[in-house]
């Protein structure tokens, strides 16, 4: 939401008027995508999401759900299930890789965390060095993502570079 917002300032400052920022800020939007990974399934027992026997089973198997919110409604949704959380961040590197594969425009992407700023910087400069064509930057969750997902969470969000290509 806050690069939506930042792009339309930036629109707006360059004189483009409100029907072509509108415009523009829906093309821009339908640029993004994310993916995140759950270290702690007990938030989602909490919210409801999860029963406490599936998180149980989930937790003695270390299973780390992948959810997305790159959905028709925008709602987080989970699409997948990976033990480890090692094995979690390679699925989402392997998403996110498929994805770059596609795009005809320059990337950028933030690694957001939850409560977990160490393992956030390490992913991001993991992800740094092997997408050197793409700019990461850092950020966390705000409290009501954050609260839903839980401590040790970490997402990649990715989005049009419009400093290197604007928006058309």
């Amino acid at each position: 939401m806050g690069e939506l917002a930042l792009e339309g300032t930036r629109l707006v400052a360059a004189g483009d008027d409100l029907d072509t920022v509108v415009a523009k800020l829906s093309q821009f939007r339908d640029t993004f995508n994310n993916l995140f990974v759950v270290d702690d399934l007990q938030n989602l027992v909490r919210g409801g999401r999860l029963s406490n026997a599936q998180a149980f089973v989930g937790s003695v198997l270390k299973i780390k759900p992948l959810l997305t919110m790159h959905t028709e409604n925008y709602a987080i949704e989970a699409f997948e299930k990976v033990r480890s959380m090692k094995k979690a961040k390679a699925r989402v590197e392997e998403l996110f890789a498929q994805d770059l594969a596609t795009l005809d425009y320059p990337v950028r992407a933030f690694v957001i965390h939850a409560n977990a700023e160490e393992a956030g910087e390490a992913w991001r400069e993991s992800l740094a060095e092997k997408y050197p064509d793409v700019d990461f930057a850092l950020s966390y969750f705000g409290p009501v993502i954050g609260t839903h997902l839980g401590a040790g969470a970490l997402a990649i969000v990715w989005m049009q570079d419009t400093t290197k290509q604007p928006l058309g």
